[in-house]
């Protein structure tokens, strides 16, 4: 039997979801960016790949199971319990959103350096009155 009432914990479990898009999202092309840029094996690196997989499954799984607890379990928890969810959601998406825009910041770096032109006009050119 599924009891899904709109509360408190129903709502945290909305925005649990909602903010779970980005967080994946993010976090694969931290993993992308991370595996493209390293060419050296060295031990440090190699940690920081590991975590950031981590972090990445852990965002993957944890924070939409977090989210369907709460929107079809909430219901049961006393107002005092459901404050402490939203409060907790709160804290948990307050730390979440400079993650995201420093992610953002760097992917727009990162793409910024990848365009480079070249003129046509400054090449040096091989014909024969300019090596006399």
């Amino acid at each position: 039997m599924v009891n899904a009432s709109l509360n408190w914990a129903s709502i945290v479990g909305i925005l649990l979801v909602l903010l779970w898009i980005p967080a994946v999202t993010s976090g694969i092309f931290r993993i992308w960016f991370v595996l493209n840029r390293r060419a050296d094996t060295s031990p440090r690196i190699l940690i920081k790949t590991f975590l950031i997989i981590f972090q990445t499954m852990g965002r993957a799984f944890f924070i939409p199971l977090a989210g369907g607890v709460f929107f079809f379990q909430g219901w049961r928890l006393d107002p005092i319990l459901q404050f402490a969810c939203v409060l907790l959601a709160g804290g948990i998406a307050v730390e979440m959103v400079p993650s995201f825009i420093d992610d953002y910041q760097g992917w727009r770096k990162r793409t910024g350096r990848a365009t480079a032109a070249i003129v046509v006009d400054s090449q040096p050119d091989d014909s024969v009155e300019e090596n006399k």
